[in-house]
């Protein structure tokens, strides 16, 4: 089993795409749909004080957005397991929101195994 993440700062975004709380929930799905991965619910896009909380939890996975709209600013972070291809999902989000300035990381991780303690246990 394997576990792929990709994440990314996104800056100089309109904030009226940030704001456009049914915008955000598609944007959620399309992203969906491209990784590979299955909603196991609506998403849920909330506006508060802080900025804007976007997610979509997924069979396997999860995509989530925090975004500061007055700043036009983004977090997006995309995990899941096994054969899906969260960075497909980032292009969509990237490219939806029009960002134009992105940084990005991403980490695969292998097969978890049971450590040892060192107490033995």
């Amino acid at each position: 089993m394997t576990f792929e993440h990709v994440f990314a700062d996104l800056g100089g975004i309109p904030a009226t795409r940030l704001s456009d709380d049914q915008a955000l929930a598609g944007l959620l799905l399309a992203a969906a749909n491209a990784v590979g991965l299955s909603p196991a619910s609506a998403p849920l896009v909330k506006a508060g004080p802080q900025g804007v909380a976007a997610a979509l939890l997924c069979h396997r996975g999860h995509i989530v957005l925090h975004a500061l709209p007055d700043v036009g600013v983004c977090f997006a972070d995309i995990a899941g397991l096994d054969a899906i291809h969260p960075q497909r999902g980032l292009d969509i989000i990237v490219k939806r929101l029009g960002a134009r300035e992105v940084r990005t990381g991403a980490h695969r991780r292998g097969p978890v195994t049971q450590g040892t303690h060192p107490e033995g246990r």
